[in-house]
């Protein structure tokens, strides 16, 4: 895999996000069996922790407006070699039922092969997150 089919890869799940299409489109940039995480506390945060494959990762995207409402996510940096990736940015969102913000530097990491996105890593202030979310 070429760096820049990686980057493109990554860049084209962004779009797609910020474009606001829809879960199924999004988690079309995943691999059938992607590895998927977001450490962190899911009997807190419910959004959070391991998933597998492709409809698991639509299922976040579908209810992710449950637990959250976005207020900001920048991409500062995406950066890749080969197969290997990673997005660096900041994000700020509302807990919906505690009405408080999470607000959190972030580093994903991406591996890509033929073309989509088979290993997603979400590092964040998890403890942040966990004290939003209770």
């Amino acid at each position: 895999m070429s760096t820049e089919k990686t980057l493109e890869a990554i860049r084209g799940l962004f779009a797609k996000i910020s474009a606001g299409q829809t879960p199924e489109s999004i988690s079309e940039s995943f691999s059938q069996d992607v590895d998927w995480s977001i450490p962190g506390a899911p009997d807190i945060a419910p959004w959070v922790g391991e998933r597998k494959g492709r409809q698991a990762v639509a299922a976040f995207y579908r209810d992710f407006g449950q637990y959250l409402q976005p207020i900001s996510f920048d991409i500062t940096t995406v950066m890749a070699e080969h197969e290997r990736g990673v997005a660096l940015g900041s994000l700020e969102c509302k807990v919906l039922r505690t009405g408080k913000t999470i607000t959190s530097e972030f580093a994903i990491e991406f591996e890509v092969i033929d073309d989509l996105i088979t290993r997603y890593r979400f590092f964040e202030d998890s403890y942040g997150v966990a004290a939003a979310a209770q």
